[in-house]
């Protein structure tokens, strides 16, 4: 019999997915692993190039247009994240970067960014994460680098965020959703299968 963990959502019927606007678009759908949560409100993610993985908002969408894919080397792609009092806008780029690129590509995110980003750094297992807030015109979020220590790979991450019109909590808000942010891209792990014996 086959388990509901070995069975890719997008082998399932329409009518079994979870009702959740990620599920709902045949493009996103693709690229999740299971109908099961790995924590309340995501699922389970696997790059196109196969070499990472992560939790994914349930209210989240691939902009199926934006979506670039080079093999092993490159993917590019945007996420449109809409919740009931935030939507989102989650830009993310993965290179086949070697370890030691990292002051480069930090420069070269403050440049994208028009901002003096202050990177702070966390080393979690397997990877470093380079975290730096953005705020301007009304929008918050974080930019991020993650570096692959235990193979090749770098994810860039611009995840900005603005409140809803009718929001009257706002401030309120934004500190909740900075949080989920950060608790969020710790899920970004990178799969190294050179590691892994068959």
């Amino acid at each position: 019999m086959e388990s509901k963990e070995t069975r890719k959502s997008s082998e399932m019927n329409v009518e079994d997915l979870p009702d959740v606007r990620a599920f709902q678009d045949e493009f996103t759908r693709n690229f999740l692993q299971s109908t099961e949560e790995t924590r309340s409100g995501y699922y389970p993610f696997l790059s196109g190039t196969g070499k990472y993985k992560m939790d994914f908002p349930a209210g989240g969408i691939i902009g199926e247009k934006s979506y670039a894919l080079e093999k092993e080397r490159f993917e590019s792609y945007l996420i449109g994240v809409q919740k009931e009092s935030v939507k989102s806008s989650v830009d993310i780029t993965y290179t086949a970067e070697k370890e030691g690129n990292e002051k480069v590509i930090l420069d070269m995110l403050r440049k994208s960014s028009n901002e003096e980003l202050k990177f702070k750094k966390e080393e979690l297992q397997g990877r470093g994460l380079y975290i730096a807030p953005l705020n301007e015109n009304g929008e918050f979020g974080f930019v991020s680098y993650i570096q692959n220590l235990s193979g090749v790979g770098g994810i860039q991450v611009f995840y900005v965020s603005e409140c809803n019109k009718e929001n009257e909590n706002c401030s309120k808000d934004i500190e909740k959703e900075n949080s989920l942010i950060i608790d969020w891209l710790k899920t970004i792990q990178f799969v190294n299968k050179e590691n892994e014996s068959e």
